[in-house]
């Protein structure tokens, strides 16, 4: 019997050049996509910079924190020398500050501590506080949120409820 080895080679090069490219479309699918200096808290391309502390989208625009919360943040051109503004809107409903009294935010930005703000009445917030170029050497950051008090689960709502997050993120200076 009389094997060819002109098919058996174009074979084995067809079956190795369909392993080549399954493997780069194993590689791309699977290829991280290029992170983002703001987090609308509804888009689902960013949702893996919520490193943790974020429950599910709510009504396709916010999300329920818990008293910890932690994103990644790419580091915006220019903020190296120039330093960057770390913004996160928020809304904390009244009834959050009539059970738990005055809630105080405190956030770092890869260990470097910003200043608190303190919530005295529900409401639409910003916190918003200048980064220092020293801290956003790194091309993305971890940026940590802790709030003093949260709402513990409980019979109405089995989750641990900080604050309502809409958008978070880093802007030019």
């Amino acid at each position: 019997m009389a094997i060819d080895l002109g098919f058996t080679r174009r074979w084995s090069l067809l079956v190795a050049g369909a392993a080549f490219v399954v493997a780069l479309g194993c590689h791309s699918a699977t290829k991280e996509k290029g992170m983002a200096s703001m987090i609308n808290m509804a888009d689902p391309s960013t949702a893996n910079q919520l490193l943790s502390g974020f429950h599910a989208v709510e009504q396709n625009a916010w999300r329920w924190t818990t008293r910890k919360f932690a994103v990644m943040l790419k580091t915006p051109a220019g903020s190296e020398q120039n330093g960057a503004t770390l913004r996160l809107r928020l809304f904390i409903p009244d009834n959050q500050i009539k059970n738990l009294g005055p809630i105080t935010m405190s956030a770092d930005v890869d260990g470097h501590q910003l200043d608190p703000q303190t919530f005295e009445k529900g409401g639409d917030y910003a916190y918003s506080r200048p980064v220092p170029a020293d801290a956003l050497k790194a091309s993305a950051v971890r940026v940590t949120f802790n709030l003093d008090k949260f709402q513990a689960p409980n019979g109405v709502d089995g989750r641990e409820l900080g604050v309502v997050a809409s958008v978070v993120g880093l802007q030019s200076r």
